[in-house]
């Protein structure tokens, strides 16, 4: 599934007209690209029983231009149905338990700590922010949402981090030496706003500083700033799926996921070694960041280059996987052997993309949910979208 960029919608425009004078005689014309859907239009592909259907419609509209993405009804309808899945159509829901999940996050945090560590959070939350007359073990545990819960553990950090500097860094101290949390990672709000996008992709996104992470926290809390900063998390980069539901699995598991969870099932039929679909090749840490232990995945890609590729380095497939997030990893020795050599073996033609298997944690989430049951009820609302685009007079 495609969405096109709005430069390389003009380009695709002025291709339809030109390219019958310069193209060879059996070239195939490109496909004409999808109608546009208007504000008006969007306001009615927006679940009838919601409020502000017109506001809602707006926001999408406004964040699909922003990000010179092609306003046709699966782009719209694609958002759409993440909003009503993560929030439905909240700017800033509130999460059942949320004090109750804070609270139990401080209990472990504490205890390891050691003995000290009950009495020293404590002490954390006995203070007050400037202008405030609770303390923040108060505010905490009347938190609703995620705004609230967000902001009462900011103020937490920035006032012992400049009123009681020595504190701060005794309990960072503390933590390193028990190979505890960080006392900014006891904030469950890794995801935020109307469609859940990650804060750390958001704020990388908006600059990647510390400043831009404390702006983005606050814009996420806003209809339209949810919808900005989801809106190019699900759809801002090229990928060739053939179905938005590839696209919804990666919007959860991480970008590619879905593709790379086809590469790891023909690594694994061809090698004969089990592997999770996960879609991630590499070993990462919390970060995010690739890690030097080399994961069951990468292990298979070498076996495999031994016994079907010896003409490929194993260097050089270390270097491929390195592009595993990226459209780039379609154009590396790796993959090229990979998708070759399971069509001459199994006599099958390669998926290039296939749902991943991970399971969803979060403090936010009750009961057991994988990124499979994520896909499928989102595009269970996608479909009923564009359903209701069908019925809308042309």
């Amino acid at each position: 599934m495609c969405f096109f960029p709005r430069g390389l919608e003009v380009l695709a425009v002025c291709a339809l007209g030109a390219l019958s004078a310069c193209a060879p005689r059996n070239a195939r014309p490109e496909p004409p690209l999808p109608p546009r859907v208007t504000v008006e239009q969007a306001a009615r592909l927006v679940p009838p029983d919601e409020k502000d259907r017109e506001g809602w419609a707006e926001d999408v509209m406004a964040a699909l231009e922003a990000h010179r993405l092609y306003p046709s009804a699966e782009a719209v309808c694609s958002v759409l149905a993440v909003i009503e899945q993560e929030s439905g159509f909240e700017a800033n829901p509130a999460v059942p338990g949320l004090a109750r999940i804070v609270q139990e996050r401080l209990e472990a945090y504490a205890d390891k700590l050691g003995p000290l560590g009950p009495p020293a959070v404590r002490g954390l939350l006995e203070g007050k922010a400037p202008g405030q007359t609770q303390t923040f073990e108060q505010r905490l545990k009347g938190v609703k949402t995620e705004r609230d819960l967000d902001r009462v553990f900011r103020e937490l950090l920035e006032y012992y981090e400049t009123e009681y500097p020595k504190t701060y860094i005794a309990a960072q101290v503390a933590s390193s030496l028990f190979k505890s949390t960080r006392l900014e990672d006891l904030n469950p709000i890794t995801t935020a706003g109307s469609m859940q996008v990650s804060v750390s992709y958001s704020a990388d996104l908006a600059g990647g500083d510390e400043q831009a992470e404390r702006r983005v926290r606050e814009e996420l809390y806003t209809r339209g700033g949810g919808v900005y900063y989801g809106t190019a998390r699900l759809l801002g980069y090229e990928a060739h799926y053939s179905d938005p539901i590839y696209r919804f699995a990666d919007y959860n598991a991480g970008f590619y996921a879905s593709r790379n969870a086809a590469v790891q099932q023909q690594v694994s039929r061809l090698t004969g070694l089990e592997l999770v679909p996960d879609g991630d090749l590499l070993a990462y840490d919390k970060q995010g960041e690739p890690v030097d232990e080399d994961s069951k995945s990468l292990e298979a890609l070498l076996a495999f280059r031994e016994r079907y590729a010896p003409d490929l380095s194993e260097r050089r497939v270390r270097k491929d996987v390195l592009h595993e997030k990226e459209l780039a990893f379609e154009e590396t020795d790796t993959w090229e052997a990979i998708k070759r050599t399971y069509q001459e073996v199994t006599g099958e033609a390669p998926a290039y993309a296939q749902l991943p298997t991970v399971a969803i944690r979060s403090p936010k989430i009750t009961g057991e949910k994988s990124t499979v049951w994520f896909a499928q009820s989102v595009n269970k609302r996608f479909q009923k979208c564009m359903a209701r685009y069908s019925a809308l007079p042309k």
